[in-house]
């Protein structure tokens, strides 16, 4: 057996390069410089982390084919309880006149199929009572999963975002995602003003 390893590696050795490049130390300063880089992305990346707990909004828009694609979301992400507090929640549509919107849910709680499917999802805003929806359903970047609503146009989506609202997504009974916004009035205007 050990023969056997011992040919193989010899093989294996022998499909790489012949000649190595020489191994390169790094002058202190070089190495002082890599770590003052690294705390500097260790701090970045706390930073990033610590606004994403909180809650950050961001928003775009995008020429298609289609028209203007007017778009807001709302992150906030802690790693507690396997993500089912927490997640991304986006509105998304087409400036008038095509009437094609969507909120859609992203979240680790979230059933990730293969394929795209439909599911049954009720979901409760604020204190209002729950509604089961049928939705599309899809994975997203790996961990996350996805729920996507069909909203009869964007500015109907609009009217019913609320500068502080709070959303829980159950499936068969379990709660998959909660998630509540805060200081939505801002980016309200900006999609008013996209959906133009």
């Amino acid at each position: 057996m050990d023969d056997w390893i011992r040919e193989k590696n010899d093989y294996l050795d022998s499909l790489g390069p012949k000649d190595r490049a020489p191994a390169r130390s790094l002058s202190p300063e070089e190495v002082e410089n890599l770590r003052k880089l690294q705390a500097e992305k260790d701090e970045r990346d706390a930073r990033i982390a610590q606004e994403v707990a909180k809650g950050i909004w961001f928003s775009a828009s995008s020429s298609t084919p289609e028209g203007k694609l007017c778009t807001a979301s709302f992150a906030k992400l802690t790693s507690e309880d396997n993500g089912k507090s927490g997640g991304i929640v986006s509105i998304m549509g087409f400036q008038k006149p095509k009437p094609d919107a969507w909120l859609i849910f992203y979240g680790t709680g979230i059933p990730r199929p293969k394929n795209v499917k439909k599911i049954k999802v009720e979901l409760q805003q604020d204190d209002e009572p729950a509604q089961t929806v049928q939705v599309f359903n899809y994975r997203y970047q790996g961990r996350a999963g996805a729920v996507a609503f069909s909203v009869p146009g964007l500015a109907a989506a609009l009217d019913g975002m609320r500068d502080k609202q709070s959303f829980k997504l159950s499936i068969d009974g379990k709660t998959v995602m909660a998630i509540q916004w805060a200081d939505a009035a801002p980016v309200i205007g900006q999609l008013k003003q996209c959906s133009k």
